[in-house]
């Protein structure tokens, strides 16, 4: 009989739903491989952007998750100011003693196999680079979904203009100037370029895409791609289960027995300067009203990169509209991916859920419990809420991006009759 051949497997992952979606990508490959094979995986985690206070917990969460759910060889959490000293390093340092660093962080000089989220941001460019001999696979975001860098999600519209009036003849001058310095610079950074005496992070094509929902968002990925069946993310979702704290689950189900449920699936939009967080707050005020709370319980399940402190003050803003209000901010609930915990306090053993219940969601969360457990949600803060509040250079991204995950919401249109059965026979 033949030695079984190893393949070394490099799984980066910059979340926790994100890492629920790549592994889901690596049993669905470990099915259509030849059995003949063993694996080295190693997990990198970074780019978590989540308040500085919170980062760590956040990563040693991931990292129990991720325990959970597979062996490894090694993971490695990656901090921001590491990931800085490497950034710092590119115009200094050639290329193989770059990724020399990069190789000993990881574990390993040589992977069969990459997995990562997107193929932009400095952090995603520094691996593809260092292990460009890899096959390059894309497991996209949330739980398998295509954003580009183009995405209206994630960038504010340019504000620059084109200059109108003419300019003064020092004004000329200095522009001139400041014009051959640039292009001396430029000549010089080719040459250290063409010498190698410095890093240059090429964006590299990945050589296949999985993806649950490939072109829910209005892209097409520009890459090979294979739709993942949902069963896999629901397989893993059952398997991290016992990480819903028992007691916690236990103390939801009793306050909200017997009344209507709001669920409040809130993002890091001030976190990631879309809108000042007093008015991100505002927003969600306003949003909850117009949506008919009276005689309700809220629950708010925080986003991962929420600041904790945000949502103190989120909750003390509506106290006055709710018969109770539960935040899960304890970090077996703040950091899990909400799915896991819904199974366990919302659903009846028959799948079926507990109450009357209404989701409100203003990012790609909504999705997924559509998706899964055809649980619809109110999706956005709608026009007047967003142009109101939101910073003016993020308003148009941000209508469009709304307007994204309702069309997404409604192109799914799920049979719930199948969906439930289904739901049951994987469970």
């Amino acid at each position: 009989m033949s030695d079984r051949q190893v393949i070394r497997r490099i799984i980066t992952c910059q979340g926790s739903i994100q890492l629920v979606t790549a592994l889901s990508v690596l049993r669905y490959r470990e099915k259509q491989q030849n059995f003949n094979h063993t694996y080295e995986n190693y997990l990198v985690i970074y780019d978590l952007n989540t308040p500085e206070k919170q980062i760590e917990e956040f990563a040693a969460f991931i990292k129990k998750m991720a325990e959970k759910l597979l062996d490894w060889q090694k993971i490695t959490y990656i901090s921001p100011e590491k990931l800085k000293n490497i950034s710092d390093k590119l115009t200094s340092t050639r290329p193989a003693k770059l990724y020399q660093i990069v190789h000993s962080l990881v574990g390993t000089e040589l992977t069969e196999e990459i997995y990562l989220c997107r193929n932009w941001q400095f952090g995603n460019q520094l691996f593809i680079n260092a292990y460009q001999s890899a096959e390059k696979i894309c497991y996209g975001d949330s739980i398998g979904i295509y954003f580009s860098s183009n995405a209206a999600a994630f960038f504010a519209a340019s504000t620059e203009e084109p200059q109108k009036h003419q300019l003064s003849l020092p004004t000329l001058i200095f522009n001139w100037i400041r014009s051959c310095k640039n292009q001396v610079k430029t000549l010089i950074e080719g040459w250290k370029e063409q010498l190698k005496l410095k890093t240059v992070l090429a964006t590299i094509e990945f050589d296949r895409g999985y993806f649950v929902l490939p072109e829910i968002m209005g892209e097409v990925p520009p890459m090979s791609t294979v739709k993942l069946d949902k069963t896999y993310i629901l397989e893993n979702f059952q398997r991290l289960r016992s990480l819903a704290n028992p007691n916690y689950v236990a103390q939801t189900k009793e306050k909200i027995a017997g009344f209507p449920v709001v669920i409040l699936l809130t993002s890091n939009l001030s976190e990631a300067c879309r809108i000042s967080v007093d008015d991100e707050i505002i927003a969600y005020r306003e949003f909850l009203i117009s949506q008919g709370i009276e005689d309700t319980v809220l629950v708010i399940k925080p986003h991962p990169r929420d600041d904790i402190t945000k949502i103190e003050r989120l909750k003390l803003s509506l106290t006055d509209l709710f018969i109770h209000i539960l935040v899960l901010w304890e970090p077996e609930l703040f950091f899990l991916p909400f799915e896991v915990f819904f199974l366990e306090a919302f659903l009846s053993e028959q799948k079926i859920l507990n109450n009357s219940m209404k989701v409100l969601a203003v990012s790609s969360a909504c999705i997924s419990l559509k998706l899964l457990f055809n649980v619809p949600s109110i999706v956005g803060f709608g026009d007047k809420i967003t142009s109101n509040l939101f910073y003016e250079n993020y308003i148009a991204g941000r209508l469009a991006h709304e307007h994204e995950l309702r069309t997404a919401v409604e192109n799914l249109n799920l049979n719930e009759e199948s969906e439930t059965r289904l739901i049951k026979e994987t469970w």
